[in-house]
């Protein structure tokens, strides 16, 4: 922008014959002339290439598969969801799978089948039911494909 060449306060060019600031007449100069600001900055170096969204599919096969241990939201980017999954699984797998086998042994069996199979399935039920959302994101914000 160009400056009044009495009080040099920033003005727009359409004020070329009162500067509204001092009342100067005729505050730009003669020969102004706008500066090319491609001569300052750099080029964009490097490969920038589009980015690839994330499968749906791969997601729920991860999911359908190893959905406890959180490896399907470790896969779209969300890696504190895929830590608390994991951390919670494993809660639940020591304190339901293995704990109640030994502390309870006449129904330890039971409690070993619920303590296993019940994130597993959980996670399956999360992996059928993410088919048919048009509006998963990944952790970038972007809509799986």
């Amino acid at each position: 922008m160009p400056r009044c060449k009495y009080c040099h306060r920033e003005i727009s060019k359409f004020d070329s014959d009162i500067c509204p600031y001092c009342g100067g007449e005729r505050p730009i100069e003669d020969g102004y002339k706008t500066k090319d600001m491609t001569k300052f900055l750099d080029p964009v170096k490097g490969e920038s290439g589009l980015y690839k969204s994330k499968s749906r599919n791969v997601y729920c096969l991860l999911t359908f598969l190893l959905g406890p241990f959180g490896v399907g939201e470790f896969y779209l980017g969300k890696a504190r969801t895929g830590s608390a999954y994991f951390l919670l699984s494993v809660l639940w797998l020591v304190i339901f799978g293995t704990a109640m086998y030994f502390l309870v042994p006449s129904i330890g069996g039971l409690w070993f089948l619920i303590g296993y199979c019940l994130p597993f399935a959980v996670m399956a039920g999360k992996a059928c039911y993410s088919l048919t959302k048009d509006d998963l994101k990944d952790g970038n914000g972007e809509f799986l494909r």
